[in-house]
């Protein structure tokens, strides 16, 4: 049923109809472990060839990207301005290229090693218009500890908060968001492991947040397990003119403090 679901999930995925057929070229190929590279740690997506640091990691950005779509959005005009925050390999970025090619992205990625195959993605699949950035977005510029597992390259985990990811520790250079925000942003995505609330209040005290369009926002519900602070997101959203849709999964039976992913789609209404 799992496999079945996805298929009809690919076809009712609301872009045309090429982009539809090499998602789902993909998904018979790639993600049944059919097609990819394994020593030089590639794999064809979307007709594309995309370098990667772990095949899961890979598998699971192609799934919540292509197959579940949450990064989609229709532009009101031919070239839209992307801000891509926490772009780990680049397949939110290729996703961009492919539904909307004229687009202009700016593209943050703080973890080296997934930094490295973001900037070989962008080069070999000639993505034009993409500006790749080594940084890590936060509410304050200058070095800041960021947390990764050296096990695990490129972990979708990997954050400043140290509750998210405390195995191991570097330093990155941090930046604000505000300072690339010069004009309006079409569409804002962030996945940026628990940084997401201090970000989007920096960019509301620097009154940029009222040239975001559109924005897709990945918060982590309960990284502290005895924190509850999502009602502060959600009314700064309002206080900016935003109106929004939730979607989280919950496992059952219930747990108190437990971790949650929540996707927020906002919109300016």
């Amino acid at each position: 049923m799992g496999f079945l679901r996805t298929i009809r999930d690919i076809s009712r995925a609301p872009v045309e109809r090429s982009l539809k057929a090499k998602i789902r070229q993909t998904y018979l190929g790639t993600i049944a472990l059919k097609r990819y590279d394994q020593r030089k740690m590639t794999a064809n997506i979307a007709g594309c060839r995309m370098k990667f640091c772990t095949f899961a990691g890979l598998s699971l950005l192609f799934k919540s990207i292509f197959v579940g779509q949450e990064y989609f959005f229709k532009a009101s005009h031919e070239r839209p301005f992307i801000v891509d925050c926490g772009s780990n390999i680049g397949m939110s970025v290729l996703y961009f290229k492919l539904t909307h090619p004229p687009a202009e992205i700016i593209a943050f990625e703080p973890d080296p090693q997934a930094y490295a195959c973001l900037e070989e993605n962008v080069r070999e699949n000639q993505l034009s218009g993409v500006r790749t950035l080594p940084n890590a977005v936060t509410d304050k510029a200058g070095p800041l500890s960021f947390f990764y597992d050296h096990e695990n390259p490129g972990s979708l985990h990997m954050s400043t908060v140290p509750e998210r990811m405390s195995k191991a520790q570097r330093t990155v250079e941090g930046v604000t968001l505000s300072t690339f925000l010069d004009r309006e942003v079409d569409f804002l995505k962030m996945d940026i492991e628990g940084a997401e609330s201090s970000v989007l209040h920096e960019i509301a005290a620097a009154n940029k947040l009222r040239l975001v369009r559109e924005m897709v926002i990945e918060y982590h519900h309960h990284i502290a397990s005895q924190t509850d602070d999502l009602a502060q997101l959600l009314k700064l959203l309002e206080e900016q003119g935003f109106g929004y849709q939730l979607a989280a999964h919950a496992n059952r039976p219930w747990e108190r403090g437990a971790f949650q992913d929540v996707l927020i789609y906002g919109y300016r209404k």
